[in-house]
């Protein structure tokens, strides 16, 4: 269950001992930094456990979905690990991951993402994938996981039966995967295969349906045949079956969430997750346990579930020593990871003038002075350096800039604003010397040919724009491999 609010106030540290849940799920709206977090799970633990380790999850998978920020360690995306295609690297990563994780007091993570990012389309998946090549995702992901468990915190594989072939949010609607059978064993299902095979002990579903495998149509987290008859029967898996949270609009809105909850159970699914709504938890709460009254979900079904939880439970309690830190893998990760689609980077050293065209997501939405503060810059990154590097908002003050300045062209997610697209196309059309720098998913390298030099980062945040700046200012050549094929879909 999740809650709103930075402090336990008495009215949820009640709600939560009434409601005695498996475990909490934090989110950002919680956390001020890792040492308040600590103090707030400790808190919360002696409000609700009750002989049993309370389950404390977090989704803290790097990039840009990181709810500890303040106090943790900063990381690339998965996509940005996949570039580097290191699976020692990715053990470490894993490493610090559970070391922030268990500082801020929580035992679970909401990671790695074993999705394979085959639709460029997918603004759900994105950088968050490690990318389109299943072995990869597969090698990559579950080295993450080894070193998440390693450093103690339990790693749950995402989302199965895959949520990478999608173009649709299953937070707002129900996405519907199309592929045949076959291509979804061989693609969607192989990483998690490989990861059971290499003792994953939780995997979270997808709200996403599968014709294919489940005729009927129903989120596979509401499907006995992907739960039950693939899950547990063809890949074997004996470890606890997480949902999504229910309150997402491919639930909320379709078969609702309380009743969702209960045909989760009955396909097959241990713990439920409710993120936002303690009402909505202890109603969901009530409707299992009148459906076992009424025979429709089976006594046995439930305590199946609870001693696959209990048992992850006890196992976050075995004695673990923290991992040390290793405050350099994230910049090590940043850097190893940026890799040129096309041309060569530049070297821009010391005391050059630079106008970097800001046409990003954080950009475009709180203004560039602004996007420092909201995560990274890379015109603040260059002057940090010495460079004179002065940051546009959007493309209409480039024809103010001196014509023997250095331009950079700093786009995110073009493919999906067209707006963004032309503003974008009109930079390269006066200055197609540019750099251009794609900060989230490399499609947009493809949609903007007219850029010779072109490079790409798999994240906007701090890490990975300073990596980039210390590269262009050092004359380093990135040596990061491409993780995804780039091609754009129609």
């Amino acid at each position: 269950m999740g809650f709103d609010g930075t402090e336990a106030s008495p009215q949820t540290l009640g709600a939560l001992a009434a409601l005695r849940p498996a475990g909490l799920i934090l989110f950002a709206r919680n956390i001020v930094s890792v040492e308040a977090c600590a103090a707030l799970v400790a808190r919360l633990r002696a409000a609700c456990e009750d002989g049993l380790p309370l389950l404390v999850a977090v989704d803290q998978e790097g990039g840009r979905v990181a709810r500890l920020r303040r106090g943790a360690v900063e990381l690339p995306s998965a996509m940005a690990l996949a570039a580097c295609d290191d699976e020692d690297l990715c053990e470490r990563v894993g490493l610090a991951l559970a070391r922030d994780v268990r500082r801020a007091g929580a035992t679970v993570d909401f990671a790695p993402v074993l999705d394979v990012a085959s639709d460029p389309r997918n603004t759900v998946i994105g950088t968050r994938a490690f990318g389109d090549d299943p072995k990869h995702v597969a090698r990559l992901g579950s080295a993450l996981a080894r070193g998440l468990e390693r450093g103690g915190v339990v790693a749950v594989a995402k989302h199965f039966p895959g949520h990478g072939a999608t173009a649709v949010d299953s937070h707002h609607a129900l996405p519907v995967v199309t592929a045949g059978a076959a291509q979804l064993r061989s693609r969607d299902l192989a990483p998690f295969a490989y990861a059971v095979e290499h003792g994953i002990r939780a995997i979270m579903t997808a709200h996403v349906a599968v014709p294919a495998l489940d005729p009927d149509g129903c989120p596979a987290t509401l499907s006995r045949r992907l739960l039950t008859d693939v899950l547990r029967g063809e890949l074997a898996f004996g470890g606890v079956c997480v949902t999504d949270c229910l309150e997402m609009g491919a639930i909320a809105s379709t078969i609702g969430s309380e009743r969702a909850a209960v045909e989760a159970l009955r396909a097959g699914a241990d713990l439920l997750i409710v993120s936002h709504s303690l009402t909505l938890a202890a109603r969901i709460a009530q409707a299992i346990a009148d459906a076992v009254h009424e025979g429709s979900l089976s006594l046995a079904r439930l305590e199946e579930a609870a001693a696959r939880v209990e048992a992850l439970a006890r196992w976050t309690a075995t004695p673990c020593p923290l991992p040390k830190a290793d405050p350099g893998v994230g910049r090590e990760a940043a850097r190893r990871a940026l890799t040129m689609a096309r041309g060569s980077l530049p070297h821009w050293p010391p005391a050059s003038r630079v106008a970097v065209v800001s046409l990003t997501d954080r950009a475009l939405e709180c203004g560039a002075a602004d996007a420092q503060e909201e995560g990274g810059s890379l015109a603040q990154a260059l002057r940090t350096m010495g460079v004179e590097a002065e940051e546009l908002r959007g493309a209409d003050r480039l024809e103010t800039v001196d014509a023997q300045a250095r331009v950079a062209l700093v786009v995110s997610r073009a493919q999906h604003d067209h707006a963004r697209l032309e503003a974008a196309q009109a930079v390269l059309a006066r200055r197609p010397d540019a750099l251009l720098v794609a900060v989230r998913e490399p499609y947009d390298v493809v949609l903007l040919p007219a850029a010779r030099d072109a490079v790409c980062t798999f994240g906007d945040e701090r890490v990975s724009l300073t990596a980039l700046a210390e590269a262009i200012v050092s004359g380093a050549q990135p040596a990061g491999k491409m993780p995804v094929l780039l091609a754009v879909a129609e």
